[in-house]
């Protein structure tokens, strides 16, 4: 598959550069959309194919509404949008998509289209008939009184009647109330966000969610006006105390640090700076800002996630709908249009009109209780995250390695169990694997996690019987692990590191150390050694496909048995680039 930049060129910096930049990504997804039902990609997802296309529909709208409120032209674009829009909320059409039921993926679309209509009203409410106005007020009020999920869904509804209110559609101002209180719920100290009420004790995931879920629709709902001071002071204050920390999931030469689900998003994971832009919200210098922001579009723009025609494919960093979730259809990655919320702010803004500043220069540790997480940039600007988050409760593909591994890594990525019980499928990067019989494994899902000063605390048990307590800090360009394990029963034990990109024909030697597994590939080299000594190394094999950045991988592991007992295992693991200057943008 091609990159964005084969088949357009490379993103001119600044605003008319990303305005170029939204229409090439959205045009493919107008195009297809005005075709109707019939012509979406078939993708594995769970929804409907109405629910799929009208994803198609609705979600490039992030961007181009943020682009039509700035000024921005993108006629063509609007025409066929509006076709197919009108025609998938009439009853009488047969591209019809129905009514939005209770806890139905239609909700998620209301909200891209209440802020169309809010943010530019003039390209999406003001060219439709009166019949066409009716249906799609219509269909909006029964997406705001549908039964919503508790989580960040609960901004839906009011986004859908902000843009309702600015048409001059009565709303139910007392709903709308509920869902926002609701939201002041799930705040967490910091600036963080639970997305959702968590389980047993433990919080919901923060992920991604908080800065283009959470951060994004509050800041964008103050910004419309429909928030009282209070609330819209509130909601910018934990932006501005979040963006200290976010900036810390990024690494030097621009990509994201992949953690936690809808990876699909892809740019909408940096949606967060231009939006900041958009709301005039000053989080952080806007030179630091827009650098985050031009260094993010740059990274998802050399990478191949575009088919022939131009459109997002699913997956991550290349076509795998193997690591997405069961929810993301065709349609799905253009929640990345998000990114584009500048462009909603005026040529003379600040974020404009200055340059971009360049990546942090210097090695830092950020420690961020509320996502139980401790980052490490390295000197050529790469981001390690340790983490104690756990497995959500709820069934999306790849759960637990999408929250549960102990590191995660903007240079190396992740791997995500490819079906199977053996350790090629189970893909276990990051990971501490254990076995009754070597061919069966458990890696953590949950466990209760705490902070002692700069290491993570994790306890957890794989088994009834099996109780282990794992340590993790950052040290000198690596990090350390330490599990205590207590066990009653003979255990196989399999502990990765982090992956790298298998380019060659044949495996590489491993390296004369004891207890030292090495593998270098893709520019990048990755070692995971034991400090006793006494474990095997061994060079692993995951199966093509299961990891997010990379089709085909090797993985450096140590191997080792244990009798009922208790057990102490330690090792340094490291992953870095072989040309540290490598990411550096000219």
């Amino acid at each position: 598959m091609p990159s964005l930049q084969q088949l357009h060129g490379d993103v001119t910096p600044g605003r008319d550069g990303w305005s170029r930049a939204l229409v090439q990504l959205a045009a493919p997804a107008a195009r297809t959309a005005a075709r109707g039902p019939g012509w979406q990609p078939v993708t594995a997802s769970n929804h409907d194919p109405g629910a799929t296309w009208l994803e198609l529909v609705a979600r490039p709208l992030w961007g181009l509404a943020a682009h039509a409120a700035g000024g921005g032209r993108a006629e063509e674009q609007w025409h066929q949008i509006r076709a197919a829009l009108t025609a998938a909320v009439d009853p009488a059409h047969p591209w019809y998509v129905g009514p939005p039921g209770d806890h139905d993926q239609r909700i998620v679309e209301s909200a891209a289209i209440g802020y169309a209509i809010a943010a530019a009203g003039h390209e999406l409410w003001d060219p439709l008939t009166g019949a066409e106005r009716d249906n799609l007020a219509a269909w909006l009020l029964a997406a705001s009184r549908a039964r919503h999920v508790d989580n960040n869904w609960h901004f839906f509804p009011v986004l859908a009647a902000a843009g309702l209110q600015s048409a001059g559609v009565p709303v139910d101002t007392k709903l709308i109330t509920g869902h926002l209180d609701r939201l002041e719920e799930f705040a967490l100290p910091g600036g963080w966000y639970s997305d959702g009420p968590g389980m047993n004790g433990h919080p919901a995931p923060r992920d991604y969610y908080v800065p283009f879920g959470f951060h994004f629709y509050g800041l964008l709902l103050g910004n419309l006006g429909v928030l009282d001071a209070g609330r819209a002071d509130r909601f910018r204050e934990r932006a501005v105390t979040f963006a200290g920390q976010f900036r810390d999931w990024f690494a030097g030469d621009g990509a994201a640090l992949p953690f936690g689900r809808s990876l699909a998003y892809r740019l909408g994971q940096g949606a967060f700076w231009g939006l900041l832009a958009a709301t005039d919200t000053e989080a952080l210098p806007w030179d630091e800002a827009r650098g985050h922001a031009e260094r993010h579009l740059a990274w998802w723009w050399r990478q191949p996630i575009a088919a022939e025609d131009g459109g997002l494919t699913v997956g991550y960093a290349y076509p795998n709908s193997g690591v997405v979730e069961q929810y993301v259809a065709a349609g799905s990655p253009y929640w990345g249009t998000k990114f584009f919320a500048a462009l909603a702010a005026a040529p003379g803004h600040p974020f404009w009109s200055g340059q971009p500043a360049p990546p942090p220069a210097r090695e830092t540790v950020s420690v961020q209780p509320a996502a139980a997480m401790i980052l490490a940039r390295d000197a050529a600007g790469d981001v390690v995250a340790l983490n104690g988050q756990h497995s959500p409760g709820w069934n999306a593909r790849g759960r637990a390695a999408k929250y549960a591994k102990f590191a995660y890594s903007t240079l190396a990525g992740f791997s995500v169990p490819a079906g199977g019980p053996d350790l090629e499928s189970g893909a276990f990067d990051s990971t501490l694997a254990l076995s009754e019989d070597g061919i069966h494994w458990r890696a953590r899902t949950g466990g209760e996690t705490e902070l002692d000063g700069d290491t993570l605390v994790i306890r957890w048990s794989p088994f009834p019987d099996v109780q282990v307590e794992t340590r993790l800090s950052h040290v000198d360009g690596s990090h350390r692990r330490t599990h205590t394990i207590v066990t009653g029963r003979h255990l196989h034990t399999a502990e990765g590191g982090f992956c790298v990109p298998w380019l060659t024909r044949d495996l590489p030697d491993l390296p004369s150390v004891p207890g030292s597994a090495r593998v270098t590939g893709g520019g990048m080299t990755s070692e995971i050694t034991d400090e006793a000594g006494s474990r095997r190394a061994v060079i692993g094999e995951p199966m093509p496909g299961s990891h997010v950045l990379f089709p085909r991988t090797l993985l450096p592991a140590l191997h080792a048995g244990l009798a009922p007992g208790e057990h102490t295992l330690t090792c340094v693991v490291s992953v870095r680039r072989d040309d540290p200057d490598s990411h550096r943008l000219q």
